[in-house]
């Protein structure tokens, strides 16, 4: 799954890319929503990585909510989980990149490309909090 996460980040470069190149402003803010939706898809996978790993049932995170409630109580058990803040993280990328940009449409290639970072972030943290958790299996 955290392949399928960096996928979903790669295609919301490509996106981005392809809406800088644009001319027409609305086609513009298609591509820059698609690839905020595109983006915000690589959080989710990198959380659903994170928590099959930790050993939920993929059947018992299945909606955002199950995954926000799920990776609240893997926070409260698990130290490292709750020092990288990522229940804030998941949530500020929802609303951001999901709502207020794709639904919204609040978003310019600018802002985007800063929300870019932060997701980045958040898959090379979930690589790192797995790659900790397989060296002390």
């Amino acid at each position: 799954m955290l392949e399928e996460a960096e996928l979903f980040y790669k295609a919301s470069l490509d996106e981005l890319a392809k809406a800088r190149s644009e001319a027409d402003a609305q086609k513009r803010s298609v591509l820059v929503r698609d690839a905020a939706e595109k983006a915000w898809n690589a959080s989710v996978k990198a959380v659903e990585a994170l928590l099959t790993a930790y050993g939920y049932d993929p059947e018992d995170i299945k909606t955002y909510k199950m995954k926000r409630d799920k990776l609240e109580e893997l926070e409260s058990k698990n130290p490292q989980v709750r020092d990288m803040n990522l229940s804030d993280r998941f949530a500020a990328r929802e609303q951001k990149l999901h709502i207020r940009c794709f639904y919204d449409g609040e978003c310019t290639a600018e802002w985007l490309e800063e929300e870019l970072k932060k997701v980045k972030k958040l898959i090379d943290d979930v690589y790192s909090m797995l790659a900790t958790q397989a060296a002390s299996a």
